[in-house]
């Protein structure tokens, strides 16, 4: 079946260059000429190039290419290693720019420790959902098999989702968006719905990647005013202490997703984790664009 170009992902150079480390000449070398360009808006001379993920897929579980990568390592290895030698000779000193800060080493009595404590929240105590909690509008564009497959979808996510008290989710996540930023129309209405009928709607989800500025937390990646109705209710005393609050775990996405989405969401995760904020960043962009995972998950990059 050729997959159309509005169900087929692209990445541009530059993406290839930081997640992968691919090189102008590797890129000619592999991937030949783009698949399409896109106008830069910095630069009006020089077209953003772009190549479709299903040839870079290919590209990546290329025998030659895997044979380069291996070749680049090793030299990337004995450069860290002639790195090292200097750093161990007492002659020189070697004053590095960056310095990185574990997150273990700051010292937060209240912080969450995801290692122990994150698999102990798979309680499920809500998974009745029903079209209906989407709050989506003009539903009559949606057939009766996406409507199943969608709440399916969800109710799979919330079986699987940790289930976090007000305390442990407070000290576990960050809001991905402004507080100062925000509908209070629809917080308000947020508020009165978990006061009156508890979690009825799809888990918040995240990356599971912990904040650059806040390195003892994680990001969530969507409900923004779900999170900022669920703190203004914590902080006027109004939520219970046992009030279950579901986290969804991004990278098991791959696994409820329907297969038509498997090839573009299984790219999308993998370089989550490996390109820095590139690759989250990514990531969120390929589970947004496509109307089922944004649809699914709540997470919006407009």
């Amino acid at each position: 079946m050729t997959i159309t170009d509005t169900e087929t992902e692209y990445i541009s150079s530059k993406e290839l260059k930081e997640l992968r480390g691919f090189t102008d000449p590797t890129i000619k070398k592999f991937l030949g000429e783009c698949d399409k360009t896109e106008k830069n808006s910095k630069n009006k001379s020089s077209p953003i190039k772009l190549y479709s993920l299903e040839r870079v897929n290919k590209v990546l579980s290329d025998p030659s290419f895997i044979e380069w990568q291996n070749k680049k390592k090793s030299s990337t290895s004995r450069r860290k290693q002639a790195i090292v030698d200097v750093e161990a000779s007492p002659s020189v000193a070697v004053v590095s720019k960056f310095q990185t800060v574990d997150a273990e080493s700051i010292s937060q009595p209240d912080a969450f420790d995801f290692d122990r404590e994150l698999l102990l929240l798979k309680t499920a105590d809500w998974s009745n959902f029903e079209w209906q909690h989407f709050r989506e509008e003009n539903d009559e564009k949606f057939s009766k098999e996406q409507k199943l497959d969608a709440v399916t979808t969800v109710s799979k996510m919330l079986l699987s989702a940790y289930w976090f008290t007000p305390k442990n989710f407070f000290n576990a996540f960050i809001q991905y968006g402004s507080r100062d930023e925000y509908n209070s129309d629809l917080v308000g209405a947020y508020k009165s719905s978990i006061l009156t009928h508890g979690w009825m709607g799809i888990p918040l989800v995240s990356l599971m990647i912990r904040d650059r500025q806040n390195p003892c937390k994680i990001c969530l990646d969507s409900g923004h005013h779900r999170w900022i109705a669920l703190k203004e209710l914590s902080e006027m005393g109004q939520l219970p202490d046992d009030f279950k609050i579901p986290v969804f775990d991004l990278k098991e996405l791959r696994s409820v997703v329907r297969d038509r989405y498997s090839s573009n969401i299984d790219f999308a995760l993998r370089y989550a984790f490996t390109g820095g904020k590139l690759g989250h960043d990514f990531a969120l962009r390929v589970i947004a664009k496509n109307w089922f995972t944004r649809l699914c998950t709540g997470v919006d990059c407009s």
